[in-house]
């Protein structure tokens, strides 16, 4: 599975901790190391050329049935599939966070 060349903007808990920055993280090497590990060292509005953003539906599948990707941050055991950082409390709050800075 390849995500692109493209080191990706991302959501974290890190963010909380990080006023007014922006989370980045990826392009794997080929032994599957990031390139980029997650980092919160650029202010928000930092943008290169190695950016990509990802729009990403609001509603993932678990074993076929549809979840809101809120309810999956917070899900302890469900949180693991779409994050390695274990879950996001008040996810809503933090995205929302990022619009006030």
């Amino acid at each position: 599975m390849t995500a692109g060349e493209k080191k990706d903007v991302v959501f974290t808990e890190r963010l909380r901790t990080h006023p007014g920055k922006v989370a980045i993280y990826g392009w794997q090497r080929t032994n599957g190391l990031p390139i980029q590990p997650l980092s919160t060292v650029h202010g928000a509005f930092y943008a290169d050329y190695s950016h990509g953003i990802r729009l990403v539906s609001n509603t993932a599948f678990v074993n076929g049935q549809p979840h809101p990707l809120s309810e999956i941050f917070q899900d302890s055991g469900l949180a693991r599939i779409i994050s390695a950082e274990g879950t996001i409390e008040h996810p809503h709050q933090l995205l929302a966070s990022l619009y006030s800075n």
